[in-house]
This record gives C-alpha cells, structure tokens and sequence, in this order.
C-alpha cells in the first residue's frame, strides 16, 4: 500500500490568507492524484497526512510541517511524498539533493506534479537536480534584485519600511515619513532626560511613570503590534538613531556600536541625507552620542552619578608599584555615620590605598606644575613638535594619493558621459557606473579635505610655549572646576594618559595632540578629536 503525505506550502501569510487560494488549490490537485492513482493502480493508494507550511520560505529546512514529515518518514508512517512543484518542497539545491538522499535511504517515493519528477530512474534523478538549481537560482535573482532595490533606495534617503517612533509611515509618498508630533515630543523629552540623569535605564523608567509607552500599530500583513512599556533596549536604541537628525544610515548592522561607526573608503557603512526632516536639534542629539560614549568605556555615570564620583576611574590611576588599575571604593565608620572615599590597587598582594581627595588634588597640582617648569615644558614642546613633523610624511603621501584616485574617478567618469553609442541594454549599466563613480568621488573629495585641513594646520606653524601651557592649565583647574562630571573626566581622558602613584609620589604620564590646542577650550567646552599616537 501507498501511504501517502501531500507536502503544500505557500511564501507569505498574505498567500496563506486566501481563502480559496494556492493552499486549496495544491491540496485539490494532489488529492485527485492519489485518487487516480488508487483506481487504475495495482495497490490501493491512502493519504495518510497532509503537510501545510502556511507563510514559510523554502530557503531552509527550519519549517514545522516539513520537520514532521521527516520525522514521521523515519516512523514508516508514510512511504510517498507528494508536492505540486519542486519549489513548494525547496529551494535550495543541497537541500533537495539530501531530501533525496533521506528517500532513497528509507525507500520513500517522491512524486513531483508539475515537472513529473520519478526518482527511480537515473534520467529522473538529473531532472531533479536540474530543476532543484533552477530553482535556487531564481531564489537568489529574486534576492540579489530586492537588495539592490532596498540599497538604491536607501542612497536616495527613502525610509525601507518598518516604524519608528516619532514618526508615521506617509501613505500618499512612498518611502517618506511624516512627524508624529504627540511621539516626537516624547523622543525630545528621552534626549533631556538622558542629559540630565544620565542612565538608559533611568530615562525608560521616567518615561513609563508619566505613563508613555511605544507605538501601537497593525502591520501590513494585519497582525497588531500593541504599545508597551520602555526597556533599555528600546530607549537606547531611541538615543542612537540618526533618523531623528533627519539621517539615513546603510550597511548600519555590520558597522558596530553607534561611536564606532566610521563613514571612510573601506567601509560600506554611510550616512545620507533623509527625505523626512529632524525632530531632535543635532547639538542635543551630538552631545548625548559624547555621553552614551563616555559612560560606556569608564562604566560610571557622568552626568549625574546616584552615589559617588570617582574622577580617575576608568583606567586613569594606576599603581607605580605593581603597575596593577586603582579603583574608587568607599567604606564607612564602625558608626556607619561617615562615608569615607578612596582608590585602592586591584592587585590583592599589593592593596596600596589613598584618600580620594588627596590623590584628586595631587593630581590637579601636578598638571598646572608641569606649566610651571620651564625644563619640563620645552621637553613637552619638542616632542609634540617632533611628532608633527613625523607624521607630515605620511600624511602628504595619503593627500596624493586621494588626489590621483580622485582623477582616475573623475576622468573614468568623464569617458562615460562624453560617449554617445551605448546600446539601450548598456545604458542601465552605464547608470549605474555614474552612479558608483559619483559616490566614490564624494567620499575621495570628503577624505581629501580632512587631509588638506591637516597639511595646512601643520605648515602653519609650530607649538608654542604659550599653546602647551595654557593647555596644561585648563587641564589643571578642570579638575577643581564646578563643570559636569562627565565633562571633566573626558579633558582628563584627552590630555593624561595615566597616573600612577606610589608611597613616595605620584607622577602624570601626559599626552596632548594638536587638536586639543584651538580657541575651542573657551568655558571649559573643548571638542577633542581621538588620541594621537604616543605619550609624553
């Protein structure tokens, strides 16, 4: 006896929703097969079991009625396997030929309607290998062409679909997105709460006391989204999206943590401009990037720590004796009355500890001393000079290479336009070389003014007693300055590489790099740029 199971599946819940659609009509033509089968046959043919993926790809295996039809094919419940076309039961040729494999082993018969596929005959066995290609390969065309599409129309600033808070979807533009101003003004209140308490965490629990919670929606396919309450994920995820500055990213998900991501020549990762406008001022919207930022590499709160802030925290203060990290600790009385504040080595054979303010204040005098010794600042000068000069090399050959890359690109592009005899096939192609060519000469021509800018800073002149100094007195005082904790942990972080203390001083390993020295340090505000190579 023939003991059947009809596989059927379709690729969307839209396909699965029909209700006289491809489920019924597979299921309609395999039933008449085995129905036909079983009168004109020599032995009687049953279905056993009918197995229905509704909204499931064929690109894998990982589909529930499919899994069971396996299972129960290694039960002996059902020794003939029936589909409608090879695509219903994969598309991937390894998989098919391992089905194959699997029927051949427990000797099921695999019946295919539409390409009258007979595994028991090697010509059977090539067709179905052909097919099962074929197959795949419309699979990947029919991918390839839908990532080509969601890239190109990223390029252009269009939103790809899904929602975002903040905004809704514009149904008369495709691709645009309109201010949903009742969300926008909940996202502008995120951005203030996090500047000013300084934690994800804290910003999602106010915002779920004054009772806001995400988007409600219903998705195109009809299955409701309720809203629901805010959790780090969704408010940090929230704090970081350039959508809200009116920004398009692409390639964003190979690109790392949000201050990580690095528009250059050798990254897919890029940032256009939107077709939608901002909702959050881009200074905020900079200066809470700085801060997420920052409390990530020191592990601390900056903007306004819950209990105690430890100014050399996060790798700034290390041991001279044993070269182990020095971490801020609190202990209290016997009383418990009074809290007691100080950094003490990691290393447990060494355990050296220091008051917290005493080690704070040596600190702040020894930056503003080194401003004070003549012998030591010239030495600070000349090595600072000595590596501009150094890396003036190097940065010369990188200008003159963008500059040749960049009139290979320009006259490459100016061939293309100047020929008038492509064919029409070819001028879709063409298009899209313009296209490439115009990027690359964007990006060459963004690179290649940072490079200039530097040249020109570096031929300016030299650095000057006056410019360390000053530096090294703003760095000094920003330690007994009344400014945000986070603020001043970062001037620290850009001009000291490390301290280390010991029982008989505490000495400063400083660096400085030249963009710390520009009119920028006005208020105690400065716009560092990353650590330069070395230390002083």
């Amino acid at each position: 006896m023939k003991l059947c199971g009809l596989y059927i599946r379709v690729s969307t819940e839209k396909q699965a929703q029909v209700e006289e659609g491809s489920l019924k009509n597979q299921d309609h033509h395999l039933t008449q097969h085995v129905q036909m089968k079983s009168q004109l046959g020599k032995e009687p043919w049953t279905i056993v079991e009918r197995y229905v993926d509704e909204g499931i790809s064929a690109k894998n295996t990982n589909r529930p009625a499919y899994q069971k039809m396996i299972e129960d094919i290694k039960r002996g419940r059902i020794n003939t396997v029936l589909c409608l076309a090879l695509s219903r039961i994969s598309r991937s040729t390894r998989d098919l030929l391992d089905l194959v494999d699997f029927f051949r082993q427990h000797q099921v018969d695999f019946i295919c309607l539409k390409e009258d596929v007979d595994t028991t005959s090697p010509m059977g066995r090539l067709l179905l290998t052909f097919m099962g290609g074929l197959n795949q390969f419309e699979r990947e065309q029919c991918g390839d062409r839908t990532r080509s599409a969601i890239l190109a129309r990223a390029e252009r600033g269009l939103w790809n679909g899904g929602q975002i808070f903040g905004y809704d979807v514009d149904l008369a533009r495709k691709g645009y997105l309109t201010i949903n101003e009742q969300e926008a003004q909940i996202v502008r209140l995120a951005f203030d709460i996090y500047l000013e308490k300084g934690s994800v965490v804290r910003t999602a629990e106010i915002l779920n006391s004054r009772g806001y919670r995400t988007k409600a929606y219903t998705s195109r396919r009809g299955k409701p989204h309720p809203s629901a309450r805010f959790v780090h994920s969704r408010t940090y995820k929230m704090l970081t999206n350039l959508a809200y500055i009116g920004k398009k990213e692409i390639c964003k998900s190979i690109s790392g943590k949000p201050w990580k991501r690095e528009v250059n020549d050798n990254s897919p990762y890029r940032v256009v401009d939107a077709v939608w406008p901002g909702i959050v001022d881009p200074e905020k919207f900079a200066e809470v990037q700085k801060l997420l930022k920052l409390n990530c590499q020191t592990r601390n709160n900056g903007s306004a720590p819950t209990k105690h802030f430890y100014l050399l925290n996060g790798g700034l203060l290390y041991c001279h004796k044993c070269g182990a990290k020095m971490v801020g600790r609190n202990g209290h009385g016997h009383k418990g009355r009074k809290a007691y504040f100080y950094y003490y080595c990691t290393n447990k054979a060494c355990r050296l500890k220091y008051s917290q303010e005493e080690i704070e204040n040596a600190a702040g005098e020894l930056v503003q001393h080194v401003s004070k010794k003549q012998n030591i600042l010239k030495k600070v000068i000349a090595k600072l000079n000595h590596r501009l000069r150094k890396s003036f090399p190097k940065i010369e050959a990188d200008k003159r290479e963008k500059e040749i890359e960049l009139r290979r690109v320009s006259d490459e592009a100016q061939r293309l336009l100047s020929s008038n005899n492509w064919s029409q096939e070819a001028k879709g192609f063409v298009d899209e070389q313009l296209r490439k060519l115009g990027d690359a000469r964007k990006h060459l021509e963004e690179g290649l003014a940072r490079l200039r800018s530097e040249v020109s800073a570096m031929n300016a002149s030299e650095l000057t007693e006056l410019d360390v100094k000053g530096l090294l007195d703003d760095v000094g005082s920003a330690i007994f300055d009344n400014l945000k904790p986070y603020q001043r942990k970062e001037l620290l972080y850009n001009s000291v590489r490390r301290f280390e203390i010991s029982n008989e001083a505490l000495r400063a390993n400083v660096k400085l790099q030249t963009a710390s020295l520009n009119p920028e340090w006005s208020n105690a505000q400065p716009a560092f740029s990353e650590p330069s190579q070395g230390a002083i």
